[in-house]
């Protein structure tokens, strides 16, 4: 496993979203995130913060997502 997350270009991004069959870019939260990289909250946070899991955006105050592509990245190069 990579020890640093990579972030992705536009090109890869647009890669990454065809080959799974999404048809665009979207935000994914907390529960969707979860049925994707089948890691814990806890987890991911962990990850996260050792640089080895893609950053959330912060939608708000008390919200936050992820980039699909960030995320179907991130599994592709486990």
């Amino acid at each position: 496993m990579s020890t640093t997350s990579i972030i992705p270009t536009p090109e890869q991004r647009l890669h990454i979203l065809h080959v799974y069959g999404e048809k665009c870019e979207r935000l994914v939260r907390e529960k969707e995130r979860h049925y994707i990289t089948s890691i814990s909250r806890s987890t991911a946070w962990k990850l996260e913060k050792a640089g080895r899991f893609p950053q959330r955006k912060s939608l708000g105050a008390k919200s936050c997502g992820w980039l699909l592509s960030d995320l179907l990245y991130w599994i592709n190069e486990r």
